[in-house]
């Protein structure tokens, strides 16, 4: 053979392996995301938390999606491709056709009769936060065909869209329940989303893959993995060496460490949830709404913005969040101020003499809160107050809140409303009204709180929401701290924004929503 022959060859093969190479790496696209909390269970109507944000999006779908950044709200097309009111009280909604869920079954009308109608089991505990946050006001799921349902309601509820819209309303597989039970469910889900759930670790790991027989567009990776990384160091150090693509909750103290990084960047905003304190009302040292009131205008925030956030925070002025629009947002509203002058007026009238006023907070709950518990601590003695600082084990989701006097808390911004805010976290239904922290006593109280959740009237529910917040700010029995700023940092080639018509902490990998060039 001539050595042209030869040459010929060899130039086929090197080509040959080259399509071969980049085939095989064509066909495994794996998106790898550093945490810094993860979850113990992946039940859709169990777990509500920031945590489970990250989770659920990729494997369940709702009967009614969201636009991720519409303002106002734009709902889409889900597991329900029409809905209507067809009674005051009775949305009616048609399934789409030929939906296959991760465990090969076909969705139908059960599955979402099954799904909605287990968080309305009050004996189940596990549902009570959902059930309270979301889905109190919901009576029963009607089957009319194998894909009609009808969602009959208490009373007429101007928010039934945007409740359905809540990932918690996410639709899974009876039959997979039913056959393995409600524990093992939560471990090993079924929902119908682009990813199904290959390897689950709880609190550690979660490695999805993708669902081939999604109904919509098909998903942008074969697989993602979530690992737990809870230190921030850890988390940076992991992307620095490619060992995953994209980490969370980057604080802006260690932004400059990943800049000068080169293919890496970051994507950030202050996002739209507070991180609060809870006053709790049925403690003697807490009880007086004069002290609580002295304790909110002794802190300034605009100081823990600055000295936290580097000042890329937002200390607001009341609790709303201007993700409303109009009409619901209304920038006059000023409760929020540093007043130590006036907070020494108010313990002097409430006859306090140094009684010992405990902090407590929790390790990993969230970020710079021990800082903010140390700040906080000093502008409080500044106005007279005996402080003590306590660190709480083991964590929040076991810690006995009754016996605590100040506890943190976080209020995000379910969707985009303000009882997406308030209804989510202060309702009768909330778990710091059930165990006594929150305990409103004003006459009115009640009553506006029904118009402002339930009224039909936009104009009224603003006026509502309005006297609401009014009243709140009398009784101050909790303390909005500030909003933080999140930074996400990732690789340059990752194309990915922060939905702004989602909840916080919410990571949208769905196609049409990020887009990976090959590394």
């Amino acid at each position: 053979m001539s050595d042209v022959f030869f040459k010929w060859m060899r130039n086929t093969m090197l080509i040959v392996c080259a399509m071969v190479a980049s085939s095989a790496h064509a066909q495994v696209r794996e998106l790898r995301v550093g945490v810094a909390s993860h979850v113990r269970s992946l039940d859709v109507q169990e777990i509500t938390s920031n945590s489970g944000a990250s989770f659920l999006y990729q494997i369940f779908d709702t009967l009614i999606e969201r636009d991720n950044h519409a303002a106002p709200l734009k709902f889409q097309p889900g597991l329900a491709t029409s809905w209507k009111m067809v009674s005051p009280t009775t949305m009616e909604l048609k399934l789409r056709e030929g939906v296959i869920m991760h465990d090969g079954t076909t969705l139908d009308a059960e599955d979402v009769k099954f799904s909605l109608e287990r968080v309305l089991d009050t004996k189940d505990p596990r549902y009570t936060s959902a059930r309270g946050r979301f889905f109190y006001n919901l009576k029963s799921v009607e089957v009319v065909d194998r894909l009609t349902v009808r969602v009959h309601t208490h009373r007429p509820d101007p928010l039934l869209e945007t409740i359905l819209s809540a990932r918690n309303a996410g639709i899974t597989s009876k039959e997979h329940v039913e056959k393995v039970g409600k524990d093992k469910a939560g471990l090993m889900p079924v929902g119908s989303g682009p990813y199904r759930v290959d390897a689950f670790k709880p609190t550690e790991l979660l490695n999805l893959t993708r669902h081939e027989r999604f109904w919509g567009e098909r998903p942008p990776f074969d697989r993602i993995t979530f690992t737990r990384i809870p230190e921030v160091a850890a988390r940076i150090t992991a992307l620095v060496n490619r060992e995953v693509d994209f980490i969370t909750n980057v604080p802006p103290d260690q932004e400059g460490a990943i800049r000068r990084v080169k293919g890496l960047k970051l994507v950030g905003a202050p996002l739209p949830v507070f991180h609060i304190w809870v006053l709790n009302m049925s403690h003697p040292a807490t009880a007086n709404p004069d002290v609580r009131k002295a304790l909110n205008l002794a802190i300034d925030r605009e100081a823990l913005v600055k000295g936290l956030w580097a000042g890329r925070g937002y200390a607001p002025k009341a609790h709303q969040f201007k993700e409303y629009g109009e009409p619901m947002f209304m920038p006059d509203l000023a409760f929020y101020r540093y007043d130590p002058k006036q907070a020494r007026e108010l313990l002097k009238k409430a006859g306090y003499k140094g009684e010992q006023i405990t902090i407590t907070f929790f390790p990993e709950y969230y970020l710079y809160g021990n800082h903010a518990a140390v700040a906080v601590a000093d502008m409080w003695k500044k106005v007279g107050i005996n402080v003590k600082l306590q660190m709480s084990e083991p964590a929040f989701s076991n810690a006995d809140h009754t016996k605590v006097m100040v506890q943190p808390w976080s209020n995000p911004l379910y969707y985009p409303d303000p009882m997406g805010v308030f209804d989510t976290h202060w309702s009768a239904n909330s778990w710091v009204v059930k165990k006594g922290l929150w305990k409103p006593d004003h006459p009115e109280w009640a009553p506006t709180y029904e118009k402002a959740r339930f009224s039909t009237n936009i104009k009224e529910r603003r006026e509502a929401y309005r006297k609401l917040l009014t009243m709140a700010d009398a009784m101050s029995g909790w303390i909005v701290l500030y909003q933080p700023y999140e930074s996400y940092a990732m690789n340059e080639n990752i194309d990915w924004r922060i939905p702004s018509a989602q909840r916080p902490y919410k990571l949208t990998f769905r196609a049409g929503q990020v887009s990976f060039a090959s590394r």
